[in-house]
């Protein structure tokens, strides 16, 4: 294959991919991100007014992170999936008034305020096609996130989207969502996409489950965070019909975004990675409108917002997020600009003034400086440093999971089980 790689003629048809996307973006979007251009210039884009590098804050305070990594094939026995998770938790003090910014809390002290050890490990399993697969994957659910029951797991995000006051599931009978009122007992019925549960997005749904997871316990221990920050987005796929969330990480997310309303925790999460249509546009208007390196953020309004939603982005599915406020935003020239998500009804309460777009963008303002200020470490300059950190603790390499692998080989030989069950799928093939 090295062979055709290196030929003129996949040169060529890397050249023609290339083409045939800039020709579809001259066609069929170009069009869209024309009539949103002056809006976002003279509107959305906003450049950060930075701390110095010298601050002492006024009052000191904690940020915490989390973030997952894991396996989908740690083994599998017979149709019966193994997926290895692990979780990380980072709780860091400003402490500018010592001269030691974003000093750590020490993962012992962390362990024991949350009652989970950090960094966590967990094994999980399903039952692959098999018709009781929403059962088991239930039933890990449970496992991992930690609820009183079901009814209390499900009320906030109905409690979000119908903003009025629901004390029970039976306030929900004179709504759309009556019907379905016996959907939300039990783990197993909130899976209404159960057929689409392929090993990797059941994989990610466990990964996903494992941080939130971790968030509740955060929130709901002794730690008292300023900001909260989480890996991904605050995207939720809800079922087209019954318009509620067709996984129960749907709920979980809405259940964290209330948990930490009430703890007075600002909730975001970052991503590195996402699909925001003209990215790349947007960041080089930043770049000729204040400058090379300057700091920059660009809120991404929805259709409820004053002035609608953009064109660029009207026929995504989730963007915006339900329930959720996206901004672009750039701390360093060097990077791509990432993508950070708000708890939309914390958003109303907190950043948004209706009628008062100046007030609006100065609490805005306030907010990205300090992102921007946890977001000066060399070894990761532009992207906020208790993420970083909660990343490097939860990655599993290579180098960890072949290890982990030959303790399963152990492990399985002293079961009576044959060791290559320890083995990736096909490595018996040589392939």
């Amino acid at each position: 294959m090295l062979e055709k790689i290196l030929t003129l003629e996949f040169r060529k048809l890397v050249t023609s991919v290339i083409d045939d996307i800039k020709n579809y973006h001259n066609r069929v979007t170009e069009k869209e991100f024309e009539k949103d251009k002056r809006r976002i210039l003279n509107e959305l884009l906003t450049e950060i007014d930075v701390y110095p590098p010298d601050i002492v804050l006024n009052e000191d305070y904690l940020v915490a992170a989390i973030d997952g990594s894991g396996s989908e094939n740690f083994f599998l026995l017979d149709d019966i999936r193994v997926h290895l998770i692990s979780t990380a938790t980072v709780v860091l003090n400003t402490n500018t008034k010592f001269g030691d910014p974003f000093r750590p809390m020490s993962n012992d002290e962390v362990s024991r305020v949350m009652g989970k050890d950090q960094p966590n490990l967990d094994l999980l399993w399903h039952l692959g096609v098999r018709e009781d697969a929403a059962e088991k994957l239930a039933e890990m659910f449970e496992l991992l996130y930690p609820i009183e029951d079901i009814p209390s797991l499900v009320l906030p995000f109905f409690q979000d989207v119908i903003q009025k006051t629901i004390d029970k599931l039976e306030d929900l009978r004179d709504t759309e969502f009556g019907q379905y009122i016996d959907e939300f007992h039990k783990m197993v019925t909130l899976i209404s996409r159960g057929n689409l549960l392929t090993t990797s997005a059941a994989h990610d749904e466990l990964r996903k489950t494992a941080e939130y997871a971790a968030a509740k316990r955060l929130l709901i221990s002794d730690i008292k965070p300023r900001f909260l920050l989480l890996d991904g987005a605050m995207s939720v796929f809800i079922h087209f019909a019954r318009q509620y969330p067709s996984l129960p990480s749907g709920f979980m997310l809405r259940d964290i975004c209330k948990t930490a309303r009430e703890k007075g925790t600002i909730l975001c999460a970052v991503s590195k990675n996402h699909t925001i249509p003209f990215a790349h546009r947007i960041a080089k208007m930043a770049e000729e409108k204040f400058g090379k390196n300057k700091k920059w953020f660009c809120l991404l309004p929805s259709n409820d917002d004053p002035g609608g939603g953009l064109h660029i982005y009207s026929n995504r599915t989730y963007i915006p997020p339900r329930l959720a406020v996206p901004y672009l935003f750039s701390f360093s020239g060097d990077n791509r600009p990432s993508r950070i998500d708000f708890d939309r009804i914390w958003w109303l309460e907190n950043i948004f003034v209706e009628g008062d777009p100046e007030s609006t963008r100065e609490n805005e303002i306030a907010l990205f400086r300090e992102l921007e200020f946890m977001s000066r470490d060399a070894r990761w300059y532009g992207y906020p440093v208790p993420l970083a950190l909660a990343h490097t603790e939860c990655k599993i390499s290579y180098e960890d999971l072949s290890i982990a692998k030959d303790i399963l080989s152990d492990v399985l030989h002293e079961s009576d089980l044959d060791p290559r069950f320890a083995k990736s799928l096909r490595s018996d093939f040589n392939m």
